[in-house]
């Protein structure tokens, strides 16, 4: 049974979520190449996209879970429909590429790949069918004081984090000089 998507609920869905996807992020980077790469736009350990479409997936898929065809369908295009617009957001306002996919068969600007749409896919099945109940759980059993404690503190960090992370981008945009501005803002982190 879901959270019911209460305030205090989502806003532990976003953090939880935001952190499990750079770790995730920084896994594959791992793998892919060879070495740590702190994959978020933030310096803190989180990936606000993951935590956004992990409360809206929540709030839309709440009743449908049991279906593994809705659920890979959604993943596969929810998420790289999301993936695409904030890779274009970014790329619009600082002028580059927080991640380039331009080396991946069947991408779309670089923005988005076909393997990344297909895992987004499987990984919608394994998060919102077995995961996300466990994690919900879990949050139900947390008192709501502890909670608003732990969303306080995150929230602070998070928007300090927000203010100073923009801050440098947008620093780094004056004086870029091409399409440099990501692996030099990737490697001063």
């Amino acid at each position: 049974m879901p959270l019911g998507n209460g305030f205090y609920e989502m806003l532990l869905m976003f953090f939880f979520w935001g952190f499990a996807g750079w770790l995730i992020e920084c896994i594959d980077m791992r793998i892919e190449a060879g070495e740590f790469q702190n994959r978020g736009f933030l310096h803190m350990p989180l990936c606000p996209i993951y935590g956004v479409g992990m409360v809206i997936g929540s709030m839309a898929l709440s009743g449908i879970r049991d279906s593994y065809i809705i659920l890979f369908v959604f993943g596969v295009l929810f998420c790289s429909a999301a993936e695409y617009i904030v890779g274009g957001i970014l790329e619009s306002l600082f002028h580059s590429k927080w991640w380039d996919y331009s080396h991946m068969r069947f991408h779309i600007k670089g923005r988005v790949c076909l393997r990344n749409a297909i895992l987004f896919g499987f990984g919608a099945i394994v998060v919102f069918r077995f995961v996300q109940p466990v994690v919900e759980n879990v949050f139900r059993r947390i008192p709501m004081e502890m909670k608003i404690s732990i969303i306080a503190i995150f929230s602070l960090v998070f928007v300090i984090d927000l203010f100073i992370s923009v801050r440098r981008a947008w620093t780094y945009r004056k004086n870029q000089k091409g399409d440099e501005l990501m692996l030099v803002f990737k490697a001063h982190r």
